[in-house]
Order: structure tokens, then sequence, then C-alpha cells
């Protein structure tokens, strides 16, 4: 196994303990409907990046990923999906619009940091026509997207009592 499958198994342990850490029990309903509603997400508009040629993911986990999809399956379905579950958990709700502002830009720029270094670094993403601002951007707007969506739900489960 090469440097960049043994990063993506990095990755997930990370992602693994992060979950068994930091995620409240209570909320694991909440959590799998914000896994899952980002993955709705992410998997067109990565397959959108990929296909018209801006970006592409030469190393994945599985050695004939790329053969079926082009997508990052690790990036789209997993490790996005649930930094995101811990977005939404811990959003800053009570607090000023100038919070939340920095709470999605701080949360996306780290994101981004460190795809840039992936980047640079590895042949798990390489960049054609893309570029960093554009994954700043598209993590910020699917953030944006998935977490009041996951407001949305909530408010309606709240108004036929299931919470």
């Amino acid at each position: 196994m090469n440097l960049e499958r043994w990063i993506i198994v990095g990755i997930i342990i990370l992602n693994i303990l992060l979950i068994g850490l930091f995620l409240p029990k209570e909320k694991a309903r909440e959590a799998w409907l914000l896994f899952l509603s980002l993955q709705f997400i992410t998997w067109p508009a990565g397959l959108f990046a990929v296909e018209m040629g801006w970006i592409n993911y030469p190393v994945q986990l599985l050695i004939d990923a790329n053969k079926y999809n082009k997508t990052s399956f690790s990036f789209e379905f997993l490790f996005f999906p649930i930094l995101s579950v811990f977005f939404s958990l811990y959003f800053p709700k009570n607090k000023n619009i100038t919070v939340k502002f920095l709470y999605y830009s701080i949360f996306a720029s780290v994101f981004t940091t460190i795809e840039v270094i992936l980047e640079k670094t590895t042949n798990l993403v390489h960049y054609d026509e893309w570029k960093w601002h554009w994954s700043l951007i598209s993590i910020i707007i699917s953030l944006f997207i998935n977490h009041h969506y996951y407001l949305w739900f909530i408010k309606r489960l709240k108004k036929v009592g299931h919470q």
C-alpha cells in the first residue's frame, strides 16, 4: 500500500475517533441526517467538477475505484459528510452573525488548507482547472445548504411531535 492510501486510512481512523469521542449518542439520528444529506450534495457536485476536467483524484483507497466513480469516494462520501455532522451539531446558533460567519469561514478554510496541502504533496487530489478558492466557496455553499436543510428538517420534526 502506498503513502497516499495510508493517508486515507489515517484520515478514516481519525474520523472514527472523532465520532466516538465527540458525537453525542442522543444526536445519532441527526448525525445520520446530516451525513446522508451532504452526500446528496457532494456526489453530483464532485462528479460535475471531475467530468468537466477541473479536478481529479489519481489515487483512491480502493484500487479500481476510478473505473466506476471518478470522484473521491473518501472525500465525497466519508470525510466531508462526517465533518459536516460536527459543523452543524456544534454550530453557534445563539451567536451573532459575525460569529456565525467566522465559524463558516474558519471551518471551510481549514478544510481547504488541508486539501491544498494534499494537492501539493500527494497524488490524492490534482487540480487541473480547479483553484483553491473554488474549494473554499463550494465547501461554504455545501455546508450552508446542508445546515439549513437540517434546521428545516428538525423544525418539521418538532411540529409533528417527534422530538
